[in-house]
């Protein structure tokens, strides 16, 4: 039972992890896989490149090849911080919020088809159900 537990809940994984759609079925505009990223930013402007890392569980250099492909995207602008020099704070850009909400949008519309299937009862308790099994391995 735990091996299909866990085979349907990597199958559920990988769905939720493909790339956001556009309204007709179109992939959203560039820059893709760095959504996370303006996603936080969306809430917390003006980090440093090492809290993103932190917050988001990422490697800084791995932050920092992915913030100077969005910055030269324009949807980020890289500052030195006033009160350090040596630390480099990002913002979002007009076009970064837009792009941001455009995949907020996408994200909510792929998870309302993704749980279609269900009624409200079953969000519900499978809602429990992953709270429960994610709060076990203190991930909660």
């Amino acid at each position: 039972m735990e091996e299909q537990l866990m085979h349907q809940l990597k199958r559920a994984c990988a769905a939720l992890r493909r790339h956001p759609r556009g309204p007709e079925g179109q992939p959203l505009p560039p820059p893709r896989g760095f959504g996370h990223i303006l996603a936080l930013l969306s809430r917390e402007d003006g980090i440093s490149q090492q809290q993103i890392a932190e917050r988001l569980g990422i490697r800084p250099q791995s932050v920092s090849e992915a913030v100077t492909l969005l910055e030269e995207r324009g949807y980020v602008l890289k500052e030195a911080s006033p009160t350090d020099r040596r630390v480099t704070l990002v913002f979002l850009t007009v076009a970064g919020l837009i792009h941001a909400e455009q995949l907020a949008e996408e994200r909510k519309l792929q998870a309302q088809r993704f749980f279609s299937v269900l009624d409200e009862a079953e969000k519900q308790q499978l809602l429990q159900l992953l709270c429960k099994v994610n709060e076990e391995r203190g991930e909660g």
